[in-house]
């Protein structure tokens, strides 16, 4: 199961006493934002220690250094960091979403579900937390749900590739043969709209 983490761009709004200081934490948002695992991790650890960074930023560093250790596969830390963001900052879509994917990972659905579910909360098209919800319901062997979840996705983006290919999966496990076939033309639909560009 292929899960999209999205790595928010790391804004910094900092007060700084100097410029020795306003580079160096220039240089950690660069290292925290760059993408590279161990730079990541480097870069945003800096910036959570620093008392130049507001709480706000602090989250977005939290969140960037969790995206870090999942890549890591160290997903024990990584949540830690998402709940960190969280505590930093309750209203950080992204950290709840991304911790929603941990969770999956790790099988633990009903948190993941929570999770989702607080993403959506947030903002409620967002089309990656209905996809996680559904992917959440479908590791708990709740297909029905996992599908209701897939076509609410669908609904918001109907190209929305990710989603109609779960949704294939929830098909398959359920034994819905008409709903594999049905599913099939939706996801033909989907790609011939999207290679022309067209609603």
């Amino acid at each position: 199961m292929r899960l999209f983490i999205a790595i928010p761009a790391l804004g910094m709004g900092l007060v700084l006493a100097g410029p020795v200081s306003a580079q160096s934490l220039h240089q950690s948002a660069s290292q925290c934002t760059s993408g590279k695992v161990e730079l990541a991790i480097e870069g945003c650890s800096r910036l959570i220690r620093s008392s130049r960074v507001d709480r706000k930023n602090k989250a977005v560093a939290y969140v960037n250094r969790g995206n870090a250790y999942s890549k890591q596969g160290d997903l024990d830390r990584a949540i830690a960091d998402f709940t960190k963001a969280i505590k930093n900052n309750s209203r950080n879509l992204v950290a709840f979403y991304n911790r929603g994917n941990a969770h999956i990972l790790q099988e633990n659905f009903d948190q993941a579900i929570i999770d989702f579910s607080r993403a959506i909360s947030l903002q409620p098209e967002h089309v990656l937390s209905y996809n996680g919800r559904g992917n959440a319901y479908l590791g708990k062997g709740e297909t029905e749900r996992a599908i209701a979840e897939y076509n609410k996705a669908l609904e918001i983006d109907p190209n929305n590739t990710q989603a109609a290919s779960n949704r294939a999966v929830a098909y398959t496990r359920d034994g819905d043969i008409g709903g594999v076939l049905r599913n099939f033309a939706a996801v033909v639909k989907v790609f011939f709209r999207s290679l022309f560009n067209r609603k």
